[in-house]
Order: C-alpha cells, then sequence, then structure tokens
C-alpha cells in the first residue's frame, strides 16, 4: 500500500529508497485541497490505483487516476458532476534527503487537462435568455421582447486609438 499523510497527497517514499525497483500496490482515495479548485472547475477527490517502484531518486506510478469533476453546464452554468479516468505512467522526481513526495500538483494537473471542458447538464438543455438571463430550462415558457433601443454589437463598445 503507498503510505501517505493524512489528508494530503503526499507520499512517504523512505520504503522505495529503501526498496529500488520493488514494486508496491497503490490504491488510494483522498479529498482534494484547495488548490484543485481553479475558480470554474473542481476537483473534489482523487482515486490512485495500480502500482509504484523507485530507481535513481525518481519514483515511477502505473496508475488508473479517477477523480469526479465538477464544473458549470456550457449552456445554462448549472453545476455538473463528470468523472475523469485516466491511465497514466508518472515519474515523480525525489529530491535528495526528501522524506516524502507531493503528487497533488501533478495528478490535479492531469485531471484538469483530460477532463471535458464543454459539459452539458442534459443533452437537451436550452440554456440562458440571451435578454434577462433566466434559465430557460426551469422557465420553458419564458419570453423576453428584447427592445431594439437596447441592441449593442462588439462595435458598440470598442473605442479606436483615433477616438472613432
Amino acid at each position: 500500500m503507498l503510505p501517505v499523510a493524512s489528508g494530503r497527497m503526499t507520499v512517504n517514499v523512505r520504503q522505495y529508497l529503501d526498496n529500488p525497483g520493488k514494486r508496491f500496490p497503490v490504491d488510494l482515495t483522498l479529498p482534494c485541497r484547495r488548490e484543485a479548485d481553479d475558480g470554474l472547475r473542481t476537483v473534489q477527490s482523487v482515486r490512485l490505483e495500480g502500482e509504484a517502484f523507485s530507481q535513481l531518486s525518481t519514483l515511477y506510478l502505473s496508475v488508473k487516476i479517477t477523480a469526479p469533476v465538477e464544473q458549470p453546464c456550457r449552456r445554462c452554468l448549472e453545476p455538473v458532476v463528470s468523472t475523469v479516468e485516466i491511465h497514466e505512467e508518472l515519474d515523480v522526481p525525489i529530491p535528495p534527503g526528501a522524506e516524502t513526495v507531493d503528487l497533488l500538483p501533478d495528478v490535479v494537473r492531469l485531471v484538469l487537462s483530460a477532463h471535458d471542458p464543454n459539459v452539458l447538464c442534459c443533452e437537451d438543455c436550452r440554456g440562458l435568455c440571451p435578454v434577462c438571463g433566466a434559465d430557460l430550462n426551469r422557465d420553458p415558457d419564458h419570453a423576453c421582447e428584447e427592445d431594439e433601443d437596447d441592441r449593442r454589437t462588439l462595435g458598440d463598445l470598442l473605442t479606436w486609438p483615433d477616438g472613432s
């Protein structure tokens, strides 16, 4: 079993360094800390399953990473939880004299790069009203009259260097 400090993904590498080349099973589930939230997506927890060994000051992991990621629906902005599952080979350098290495930054970076950034809450999501922002899934009969005077284009918002 992969030795881990409580509540963190910091791995005690002493047993690996004392047994170079020996493979140890990895089966670990941990909640993520604050840095797993980038303001738009949140990695709720991470599970690692596989094996690990060390050789020449490097921890090698061959693992399946499973993590639920919460992010907004691309149409209506409601929270959607989807599960990311990837198989990865990780090479984690072990600094001289270190007793532990933190896997969380590398694992979260892999999860966030592998997730689908365009999730939908449901296949037929109607999105938001372009005039008032009402959720059209909650109020399918919603109808806004767009006032012609309120219409703007991107050109209306830009000012050019010559002042025009």
